[in-house]
């Protein structure tokens, strides 16, 4: 009874953009990154290190996206910006990253005895490469819409905020809050930086951007009225900045509630679904094998090797399990 308790007690009740983007693509991985969340220490917390690892090219992307509220908080508080320090600052966010880093590889290899197919994607060697495209991007990024309207002074009233900004939703946490709002008008405009995106959003995507107009209902100075918002995201794609822009209503907020809601009961039923024994192999595996190969969990998860395989054994086993044959 008690094990029960705890169980309960650790089931998820936040939700982010991230968080339900990590679910779509593999809900194993979700698992071992948020299922142990609350049990601290030890063995589970080696498990949440080894979610959090990253490649060197999404290190860059997270560089870069450092790098750009760096340049507009330097602005905002009239501060210098030193341009010849730029690749500097790019090049230590990389490898200080890649750095901390280390000690995940360590455990990995303690685990398996070899040599992790991860160290593949951290050579130091790929980094002057990756700070020259950042600091492409970075130069394009301020000759883009509304970074350029904000440098030259034609947009006056803007804000920053940070994603660890919480929203409370009945008793969930929601990190739904926007990189940057301003006024042109009447109008609200709150928008979130994408560093790398595809061209066309898809209604799940639509509906996580317009989760933001729910955060900003709640922000002290900002209009209640859905309305007035213009939902924004600025990201790279096909080399070059694009903003994708959707005049907000009362309609998408209450859909975008709504899946957050059903986001929350399946994430829910994926974790009891792990159950008491905290059986991995009922949990799915990914559904694309380009989600393994930045994969923090690639070198001890089944799907990790062949996905395909991988797939078919776990088929077997529930089959197995289900007509009782397992034992």
């Amino acid at each position: 009874m008690e094990t029960r308790k705890v169980a309960l007690a650790n089931r998820p009740n936040t939700w982010s953009i991230s968080r339900r983007s990590l679910m779509n693509q593999c809900p194993r991985a979700w698992i071992l990154k948020y299922g142990f969340a609350k049990r601290q220490g030890g063995f589970n917390q080696h498990l949440r290190n080894i979610s959090d690892w990253s490649s060197a090219w999404r290190l860059m992307q997270r560089a870069l996206r450092g790098v750009i509220i760096d340049r507009l908080t330097a602005h905002h508080r009239g501060n210098r910006w030193k341009e010849e320090d730029l690749a500097g600052k790019i090049r230590n966010r990389i490898i200080g990253a890649l750095f901390r880093q280390k000690s995940v590889l360590e455990i990995i290899e303690t685990r398996t005895g070899k040599a992790s197919e991860l160290r593949s994607q951290t050579s130091t060697r790929r980094v002057d490469r990756l700070v020259e495209i950042a600091c492409y991007r970075f130069h394009a990024a301020l000759q883009s819409h509304p970074i350029k309207d904000i440098l030259d002074g034609r947009i006056t009233r803007w804000y920053l905020f940070s994603r660890l900004e919480k929203t409370k939703l009945q008793n969930y946490d929601l990190h739904i809050s926007p990189d940057l709002v301003w006024f042109s008008g009447f109008t609200c405009h709150v928008l979130r930086f994408a560093v790398q995106d595809v061209a066309r959003l898809g209604e799940d995507k639509r509906l996580e951007n317009f989760a933001m107009v729910e955060w900003a209902r709640n922000q002290i100075g900002l209009p209640a009225n859905p309305e007035r918002y213009m939902v924004e995201n600025l990201y790279w794609n096909g080399g070059k900045w694009k903003i994708w822009k959707e005049k907000c209503t009362h309609r998408h907020v209450e859909d975008a509630i709504k899946m957050i809601y059903s986001d929350m009961k399946a994430m829910r039923e994926l974790h009891y679904k792990l159950g008491l024994s905290c059986d991995l192999s009922q949990i799915p595996l990914a559904k694309n094998k380009l989600t393994c190969r930045s994969c923090g969990h690639r070198d001890t998860c089944p799907g990790g090797e062949n996905l395909y395989l991988a797939k078919l054994e776990q088929s077997a086993l529930e089959m197995s399990k289900a007509s009782g044959k397992f034992r």
